[in-house]
């Protein structure tokens, strides 16, 4: 008997093994995903960052980290003008 691939589009049993053991952490990750979604509701959750970036999480870097600080003990700018607020 001759080892024939089960599916044309895979040259061997092992490639056909992988795309399956892919397949099943991406439906794991979904799985996950969905549980930390729902606790989320609740309270922060910790996520590990495969799940994360899984998520579609990524960095943010629109704001550095101290103008974001500025910017909650200071919502309307510094009042000089220059940020266009009116006040």
């Amino acid at each position: 008997m001759t080892n024939k691939p089960i599916n044309p589009l895979f040259d061997t049993q092992t490639d056909l093994e992988a795309l399956i053991a892919a397949d099943r952490e991406r439906e794991a990750m979904a799985v996950a995903a969905r549980i930390i979604d729902r606790a989320a509701d609740t309270a922060p959750v910790a996520v590990d960052p495969d799940i994360a970036e899984a998520m579609g999480a990524f960095e943010d870097d629109a704001l550095s980290e101290e103008d974001a600080l500025d910017a909650c003990f200071n919502p309307y700018g510094d009042n000089d003008g220059e940020d266009g607020s009116h006040g």
